[in-house]
């Protein structure tokens, strides 16, 4: 939409949208640009979802967390913006490429912690042992939760995107019944 002044908001064309448990309101935007002639710009959100296994503790924690224990995570990345209208472009009619998120996904967060292990720095005997024993080990600011984990996922991924594309919320499920979500 770069230098083109928005005229109205169509209200005849809000339609509702769900995803998952979440409610959107998709609006068709009217645009006039230079020449007069009205262009339609849809912004979008889309979603990928990759699946690693991990090991964590968390030593502070009442429950059973506070012993070394793994999860097999699934984390979902939201994405917005507007479709490409780049005339024969192999993104055309797309926010992005699903692959190319994927990609992004994969060598930011699966290929730095699948089949390795989340440890606090604070930790210090697990981190230890940890650090003796496995490769792959993701060293945290603070407990390796899925709050933790979504905020670390969030911020790997959200300066790699391309340009007019903007990260909008990593989900991290822990188990098929615990998440965090995370929006920057």
């Amino acid at each position: 939409m770069t230098g083109v002044p928005c005229l109205q908001i169509d209200p005849g064309k809000r339609k509702k949208t769900e995803i998952g448990e979440k409610h959107f309101f998709v609006y068709t935007l009217l645009c006039s640009s230079t020449t007069g002639k009205e262009n339609l710009y849809i912004s979008m959100r889309i979603s990928r979802k990759i699946e690693i296994d991990y090991g964590h503790t968390l030593p502070n924690s009442f429950s059973f967390c506070n012993q070394l224990h793994g999860h097999r995570g699934v984390i979902v990345a939201t994405v917005e913006g507007n479709l490409i209208e780049r005339e024969g472009d192999g993104e055309e009619g797309m926010v992005m490429d699903f692959k190319f998120l994927k990609e992004i996904m994969v060598e930011q967060i699966h290929d730095k912690l699948d089949h390795g292990f989340a440890v606090w720095k604070n930790d210090y005997e697990d981190l230890d042992f940890i650090l003796k024993r496995n490769s792959r080990v993701l060293v945290t600011d603070e407990p390796p939760t899925a709050e933790c984990l979504a905020k670390w996922a969030f911020n790997q991924i959200r300066n790699r995107l391309p340009e007019g594309v903007t990260l909008k919320q990593i989900r991290w499920n822990e188990t098929p019944n615990n998440w965090a979500e995370y929006e920057g």
